[in-house]
């Protein structure tokens, strides 16, 4: 266990940061301050986060890494919710919901609660999943974290993990070996590197590629991440497949070497830096509320003008957002609507053959056959919906960034300008933040059939002689098949197109909500330094920040 001193001092220092916080009005660290007190609690194990964009092998890394298929693996972003995974004398699964108390399940019933097929949305409102297992001996102390894609459209996987980053003890971030470093891998990369000092790049599936182009992968990936996050990182290929246990072993060995092997160093050491960040991000704050203090007063009362002209003018910069945000959405609802009907033709002629195969075996009275071709109907048709929405994502995420790029546009201008005011009156420079767009994805398809028969005419069964009019029912079933793939065509390009739309909705909130929490904290700042009772209080806070940074 990590030593109760170690613990009680960072604590202490994380209490008086938090107390720094709230005295001047500082919440935009609210998410850190408490992921710095949650570690804290958490008795010293140190959770090794798996990071990656969707499909990176995540998930099929940890299954290799525990010696068996215990984390679901599947053609749909296989973890929706966060699931940890550790040490235990027993196997055990622990489901913990956003509200209620936990429960234990069976553990061939993880995938029900943790995968994007048996948990869509998160309809089940699980918070984390906890598993124990007895073969993770080696690893005691350390929870492996498999957290949900990155760079998945889907919001509710997206932003799960982006809200856990704060909590990361040490961090694996899996980048596959066929999909180099993405811009999206380096921004996690330089997000990992402030909330964590112990992390390493997990490159998967090494065996795509031949000894000779693994290594150009390795001095491609590790010159990238250092220039672009200052940092020298460990890089360590795996793959799952036989004839890699050298690689597999290599990983091992680091995480019993790094992190298990010194646990209680190592949660030290992640520790005090999540505090470090928390007092530098701390300090930032109150070197703007300083300068403002000790600015001569025409030029303070100029930027507080200027703060107040930013605020009055945001019916516009809303206005202009909306009207942006709009547009995109019009435009999605058309190109939903032509690139799913794009599969009628195809779709169709599979059912329309799989029934003629089917229709063989169905014998009996009217109602029975009736009964057989709904059934293969239903089955069939959320197969096949199911496959056309797996698409959804390819055709429809340019939109997104679009939005992205063009919200984010519209933000950066509007934080330019604060900026520019800023350094005017002040000499300092303001950052603004990076907007990710968040989509949900419809949950699976809902597949709805019409009657076979537009009257209860099946109803009537011991009337039609069946082996005289088999061939028309036949007929009539199959016509039946290219309009129900018509209207359930029609569905998931509205369930996409709907999700979309949520997902610019999002955007649009999230920046005019930034926008506005941006400048009244500023504004808050600057006014109380102009009334010039604050600015002891601020160089003695600055005074703490700075010696509590040196003693961690």
């Amino acid at each position: 266990m990590v030593t109760d001193g170690t613990k009680d001092s960072v604590a202490a220092d994380v209490g008086r940061v938090g107390a720094i916080c709230r005295r001047f009005g500082i919440d935009s660290l609210a998410p850190q301050l408490a992921a710095c007190e949650e570690m804290l609690r958490g008795g010293g194990v140190v959770d090794v986060a798996v990071l990656g964009q969707f499909k990176a092998g995540k998930s099929s890394f940890l299954n290799g890494l525990i010696g068996g298929a215990v984390v679901p693996v599947d053609v749909l972003p296989s973890t929706a919710v966060v699931t940890r995974i550790g040490y235990g004398g027993r196997e055990r699964v622990t489901v913990h919901g956003l509200a209620g108390e936990p429960f234990g399940i069976q553990p061939a019933r993880l995938a029900e609660f943790v995968t994007e097929r048996g948990n869509p949305a998160n309809e089940k409102r699980v918070a984390v999943v906890d598993v124990e297992l007895p073969s993770l001996a080696p690893y005691e102390g350390v929870r492996f974290v498999d957290t949900p894609g990155l760079g998945s459209v889907f919001a509710h996987n997206t932003k799960v993990s982006v809200d856990w980053l704060p909590r990361v003890g040490a961090a694996l971030v899996a980048v596959s070996v066929n999909h180099p470093l993405s811009e999206d891998d380096l921004l996690l990369l330089n997000d990992v590197s402030l909330n964590t000092p112990e992390a390493a790049i997990l490159l998967t599936k090494a065996d795509l590629v031949t000894g000779e182009e693994l290594a150009s992968v390795i001095e491609f990936t590790r010159s990238q991440a250092t220039s672009r996050t200052g940092k020298e990182w460990r890089i360590l290929p795996v793959s799952n497949r036989p004839g890699f246990e050298a690689m597999r072993a290599e990983v091992a060995e680091y995480l019993r070497e790094r992190i298990a092997g010194r646990r209680e160093e190592a949660f030290g050491e992640i520790a005090r830096h999540k505090a470090r960040a928390l007092a530098a991000g701390c300090r930032e704050y109150l070197l703007l509320a300083e300068r403002a203090a000790e600015a001569a007063g025409a030029a303070r009362s100029d930027l507080i003008e200027a703060l107040a002209r930013e605020r009055r003018g945001f019916g516009s910069v809303k206005g202009e957002i909306r009207l942006l945000c709009n547009h995109l959405q019009a435009e999605v609802r058309t190109a939903a609507d032509e690139r799913f009907h794009a599969y009628h033709r195809e779709v169709t002629g599979r059912l329309a053959e799989a029934l003629r195969e089917a229709m063989t075996g169905w014998n009996g009275h009217l109602g029975r056959v009736t009964r057989e071709f709904e059934g293969w109907l239903a089955g069939a048709m959320m197969e096949e919906m199911g496959t056309v929405s797996l698409r959804g994502e390819g055709h429809l995420a340019g939109f997104l960034f679009r939005a992205q790029a063009s919200v984010e546009r519209s933000v950066r201008a509007f934080a330019d300008r604060l900026a520019r005011e800023i350094e005017r009156a002040l000499g300092i420079r303001f950052e603004g933040a990076r907007f990710d767009p968040r989509v949900e994805e419809p949950a699976h398809p809902d597949v709805r059939l019409s009657p076979a028969f537009d009257t209860h005419f099946e109803l009537l069964w011991f009337l039609i002689p069946m082996p005289v009019f088999r061939p028309l029912v036949r007929r009539h079933f199959l016509r039946r098949v290219p309009w129900e793939v018509e209207k359930n065509l029609s569905r998931v390009a509205g369930q996409w197109a709907d999700a979309v739309g949520v997902s610019i909705d999002g955007l649009f909130r999230d920046a005019t909500e930034f926008l506005e929490r941006e400048v009244r904290t500023i504004a808050g700042l600057v006014g109380e330094a102009a009334e010039g009772n604050r600015g002891e209080e601020i160089r003695a806070a600055l005074v703490e920040l700075a010696a509590l940074e040196s003693s961690l």
